[in-house]
């Protein structure tokens, strides 16, 4: 029955984010509050889905250190709804582009001012990057990135790609941490707990090589673990660390194939 309810009311109110989005976006087409503007709506989801957040994000200092790259974990479809307190006017997500023909969704995705970019195999990552880095100098926008690439799904922190802290070092600006304590959303439950939003301090990234981007990417990942760690004791929620042995082989085997393409 809880599940039903759920499920009926997010229904309702996705349909009136995206009108009320699309309105607001038509009238301010690639606005820079666009994207401040409709994930402060989103955080009306969270006692939609039995959620608390408690939110250790200080919105001034992050407007004082843009334009950044905006890092964190990512486990579930859910973030958004947690981590609302986050974008700040001026901040950009990076979507695929075959994103831009989802139905309503992908024009709302356009209007907001966001980033498309090519991200099958057949693409050069180095172009796309750059594409990025001229965005952030020309119209000083900050840029949203989950570095794990997908969903961790309670996994942990999965490896993180190099591609955060390489346009975080070519554009010049800073990297700003961030990570969510893990969390487990169940419809079907009144009660799903809190979780723990925390800002780490700023990075700052400069001339750095190769070697110093795989680095600076295994520190930045390493610190946003162990920010997790800490806020899941102080939470008390039980993670199965079965599965971070996977992640951090799945990183050796990622670096391995990266030094044989050198």
């Amino acid at each position: 029955m809880i599940l039903v309810f759920r499920v009926i009311l997010l229904i309702i109110l996705a349909l009136l984010w995206l009108i009320f989005g699309l309105t607001v976006c038509i009238f301010r087409p690639f606005h820079k509050g666009n994207i401040y503007c409709l994930t402060q709506m989103l955080r009306c989801g969270r006692w939609a889905i039995g959620i608390k957040v408690d939110s250790r994000i200080d919105p001034k200092a992050i407007r004082e250190n843009m334009p950044a790259v905006l890092v964190g974990n990512h486990q579930y479809n859910w973030d958004i709804i947690v981590m609302a307190d986050i974008p700040q006017p001026g901040t950009a997500c990076i979507g695929k582009k075959s994103l831009m023909w989802a139905p309503i969704f992908g024009l709302l995705f356009f209007l907001t001012g966001n980033i498309f970019i090519e991200r099958d195999k057949s693409s050069k990552a180095g172009n796309e990057i750059l594409k990025i880095v001229d965005i952030i100098k020309r119209k000083k926008k900050s840029i949203w990135i989950f570095p794990e690439g997908h969903r961790s799904k309670g996994k942990g922190v999965q490896p993180f790609k190099n591609g955060a802290v390489n346009i975080a070092n070519q554009a010049g600006i800073k990297i700003l941490p961030f990570a969510i304590s893990s969390y487990k959303i169940d419809l079907n439950r009144w009660d799903n707990g809190t979780v723990i939003v925390s800002a780490l301090p700023p990075v700052s990234v400069d001339n750095l090589d190769r070697k110093g981007l795989k680095m600076a990417t295994r520190q930045l990942r390493e610190s946003i673990s162990a920010s997790i760690a800490e806020m899941d004791r102080e939470n008390g929620f039980k993670r199965d660390v079965s599965d971070e042995p996977e992640s951090i082989a799945a990183e050796k085997e990622n670096e391995a194939e990266s030094s044989e393409n050198k």
